[in-house]
């Protein structure tokens, strides 16, 4: 019993639902592409009559293949690259099976890195992705908080309104479990959100070019994680 894990015990199962998540950005963080979501639904019931607030993409699996590849790059990549610059630009990608092989077309190389080296030469795992998962969590904790603030008539009518709501639509706002929808404006502004200097440093973490770190900003993770525990003690909730 003392190692079960806790979410096992009395019926209650792990939720093992997962989504993938595309991200890219130039190497000093002044034009970041568009979060991408991949899911395994091709229609979920809760975006009828709704727009999803970032690129979505159904998969079997809610994993990257090559097709779903590239639907990525040439429905989202290649159009924001565009908006963007004229010049050749660079793509690195890691060697992962489910990405297309090297190539070269409209101004763009595509180019992998190395077998095994993604933990500590790939700039999403030297600080990105933490920055955007920490910002995540604060806008969810926040609306979470935000709910309980409100006066007891007023979650009332929340309640009523989700309650009209089709089946699954009523997310974190109306007090329920956090669906896809709520996920991914989580996701849309969490990336707009993450500094350029946070994404330069990252770069400069793995030595993939020359570059001067950035010295704005040191604390503003950490800054986020105050304010929600901050708004936390101030409503007299217990932290788990």
């Amino acid at each position: 019993m003392l190692d079960e894990d806790i979410s096992t015990i009395r019926r209650k199962k792990k939720s093992k639902d997962r989504v993938f998540l595309i991200m890219c950005a130039n190497n000093v963080g002044t034009h970041k592409i568009p979060c991408a979501l991949i899911d395994k639904l091709k229609a979920p019931a809760y975006i009828k009559d709704r727009q999803w607030p970032v690129p979505y993409f159904s998969q079997a699996k809610a994993w990257m293949d090559v097709e779903t590849c590239w639907k990525w790059f040439n429905g989202v990549f290649l159009l924001e690259v565009k908006k963007q610059t004229k010049h050749r630009v660079l793509l690195l990608l890691d060697n992962a099976p489910g990405h297309f092989e090297a190539f070269e077309r409209d101004n763009v190389r595509i180019v992998f890195f190395p077998p095994n080296c993604t933990s500590w030469k790939q700039p999403c795992d030297m600080g990105i992705i933490v920055a955007l998962k920490k910002r995540f969590k604060y806008l969810y904790l926040k609306d979470v908080l935000d709910f309980y603030e409100l006066d007891g008539e007023v979650k009332l009518q929340k309640k009523m309104q989700g309650w009209r709501l089709r089946r699954g639509a009523a997310g974190v706002a109306y007090k329920n479990p956090t669906h896809l929808l709520d996920a991914a404006s989580y996701v849309k502004e969490a990336w707009q959100s993450v500094s350029p200097s946070s994404i330069k440093n990252a770069f400069i973490k793995v030595e993939i070019m020359t570059l001067e770190a950035d010295q704005e900003v040191v604390n503003e993770i950490e800054d986020l994680g105050t304010e929600v525990t901050q708004a936390i003690a101030a409503l007299n909730l217990s932290v788990g």
